[in-house]
């Protein structure tokens, strides 16, 4: 078998063992897989080898390592750290964050050693096209944003100054490389800043605001929300 078509090859092997034990796979997220019976829940998510596993009944884990184990070979264990976010779980509460993933971007950029500031925007900063030099080599703004987009799942507070950085992936200047590392500055002080989810009801807030002809370049308003 060719190389390339291995990782598909195993997913469909993997994929067709969970429908023949009565999953259902997402129409939205091919990698998922749903189980609902009587009060009975399991979800399954697939990345590659790498399988992450939730359920409401302990024994449905069980059957399902048992049937899994028996076509493959299975290394189980309480979940700690997956693409990069890695997992806290207490009685009460569950901690995501990406602080390996964040010291690793410091360190890919240099900006280990940096000077950690307080927020990762200057108040009332609005980023131009027309400000500053055009990078000779874009790449590494390019980089750049993209690693501090991949850290926006669990760090909301970066996303308003990433959002801003993205506006300018297609002609970065030095002034938005600035930009981006004060980011980096920001994040060096917060690296173990994440999402707490606590046990209890589930109630969802939904907020959302936005300016009014903000931007310098066109005056077009920006809109955001937040749930």
């Amino acid at each position: 078998m060719d190389s390339k078509q291995a990782p598909r090859a195993w997913f469909l092997r993997l994929s067709q063992a969970l429908l023949a034990l009565g999953f259902n796979g997402s129409t939205v997220d091919t990698s998922l897989f749903t189980f609902h019976l009587n009060n009975i829940s399991v979800y399954v998510l697939i990345y590659v080898d790498d399988i992450i596993i939730a359920r409401n009944s302990s024994s449905s884990i069980d059957h399902l390592i048992t049937h899994l184990s028996a076509e493959f070979a299975v290394k189980d264990g309480p979940l700690s750290y997956f693409l990069g976010i890695m997992v806290t779980t207490t009685s009460e509460d569950l901690h995501l964050n990406q602080e390996k993933y964040a010291i690793d971007l410091l360190n890919r950029t240099r900006m280990a050693g940096a000077k950690p500031t307080s927020t990762p925007c200057t108040s009332g900063s609005k980023l131009s096209k027309f400000a500053g030099d055009p990078l000779n080599d874009p790449t590494e703004y390019k980089i750049l944003v993209g690693a501090l987009q991949y850290l926006t799942l669990t760090r909301p507070d970066l996303s308003f100054s990433v959002n801003q950085l993205c506006q300018f992936l297609h002609c970065p200047t030095t002034d938005h490389l600035v930009a981006a590392k004060r980011v980096l500055r920001y994040l060096k002080g917060t690296l173990q800043f994440g999402l707490n989810f606590s046990k209890g009801s589930l109630q969802l807030n939904g907020f959302c605001d936005s300016d009014w002809a903000g931007s310098p370049d066109d005056r077009k308003s920006t809109s955001g929300y937040c749930i």
